[in-house]
């Protein structure tokens, strides 16, 4: 085995923003000490090692940075993941248990481990298995700076701790820990779920439902835009437009065609960039098309006293009011869509030309 040491020190020290004065300091030693550390010229004694370790929140393992060289452990691991696909979960955990007697503080096998033993407590409704999922989970926790899958962090790690927590019915466990680890609101959904459906807890639900709404909705918008972009380079045009429409009749609540909603504003800038595909194209017919329905749409939004525009009634029930979220758009419907247009005008420059026309013919028929 290889240590890496004096690349942790150095590693975690940055981390936690600490020069060598200030790590030589906490620990009781010269700054010349610490720069002999991290230049290999001097490893610290056993006790400043878990010293160290205590301050950084890092086992002395993952400290000392082992690189394990040998091949039977890859071996192990293989077979625990084969083991796993193929829904062999008795002998998968039987591998697990002689790997982890071997090679306790590998990350890798105590995070592949953890994952049979929580597979097989699903599948098999084994609770002594749930649990012993959970205590190598949190192993795995410990171990988590070996981890080199972006795929994983303790963040997912507790996830699925909690997720198994709610398996054996410890619901209070699950929300509790959900809570602790909401990074950016991660964890919305399934906090809203389990306090309605096991706390029956409908206000505080409600608010973490909302948000986790709203989230979701804002996603679905950047997926399908993201979409259509790709088929837009790609040149794929009728993907594009199929992208954009797909989107628009997902958003829009389910009104009567002539009620003016909130989402209106929002369309116009999604009617321009159909126009806008459909210019790419060759198809000025159907870039026109869009474009005045767009002006049509924005000038009726705007000449509507804002609190005549319809909010959606479920949305209200559900406690989501998304109203602001189209401000971001513009100050009007028309200024909304008209930004749109201008913004690829150098790509298609037929768009801002055609959409003068749109807009002043309009214009005179509302004079």
């Amino acid at each position: 085995m290889k240590l890496g040491l004096a690349e942790n020190i150095k590693m975690f020290r940055k981390e936690r923003k600490m020069t060598q004065e200030q790590l030589a300091e906490a620990m009781g030693v010269t700054v010349g000490a610490v720069y002999k550390w991290e230049s290999k010229q001097s490893n610290p004694d056993l006790n400043l090692i878990i010293g160290l370790a205590d301050l950084f929140e890092v086992s002395t393992d993952v400290l000392l940075g082992y690189e394990w060289r040998n091949g039977s452990m890859g071996a192990a691991l293989d077979r625990i993941i084969a083991y796993r696909h193929g829904a062999q979960y008795d002998e998968g955990v039987i591998e697990s248990e002689k790997a982890l007697k071997k090679y306790p503080n590998c990350f890798d096998i105590v995070y592949q481990s953890a994952v049979i033993y929580s597979e097989k407590g699903y599948e098999q409704k084994d609770q002594k298995a749930s649990f012993r999922a959970l205590e190598l989970f949190d192993m795995a926790c410990s171990l988590i700076g070996q981890n080199t899958d972006e795929n994983i962090s303790e963040l997912s790690i507790r996830r699925q701790m909690a997720r198994l927590h709610l398996s054996l019915g410890h619901a209070d466990t699950c929300v509790d820990m959900l809570k602790k680890y909401n990074v950016c609101g991660i964890n919305n959904a399934m906090i809203g779920m389990v306090l309605a459906d096991c706390h029956h807890q409908p206000e505080e639900a409600i608010v973490y439902l909302g948000k986790a709404f709203t989230q979701s909705l804002d996603d679905l918008d950047a997926i399908m835009i993201g979409y259509a972009n790709v088929f837009f380079q790609k040149r794929d045009y009728k993907t594009t437009v199929a992208c954009i429409e797909w989107l628009r009749s997902t958003l829009r609540p389910g009104y009567l065609p002539e009620t003016t909603t909130w989402f209106d504003k929002y369309d116009c800038v999604l009617l321009v960039l159909c126009a806008e595909t459909c210019c790419a194209m060759g198809d000025l017919g159907s870039a026109r098309d869009y474009l005045t329905k767009a002006a049509k749409q924005a000038a009726r939004f705007d000449g509507v006293d804002s609190s005549k525009i319809c909010g959606s009634k479920l949305f209200e029930e559900m406690g989501i009011m998304n109203q602001t979220h189209y401000d971001n758009f513009g100050r009007t419907a028309m200024e909304a869509a008209e930004r749109r247009v201008m913004t690829d005008a150098e790509l298609v420059p037929q768009l801002p030309a055609i959409w003068a026309e749109v807009r002043n013919d309009i214009e005179k028929r509302m004079e």
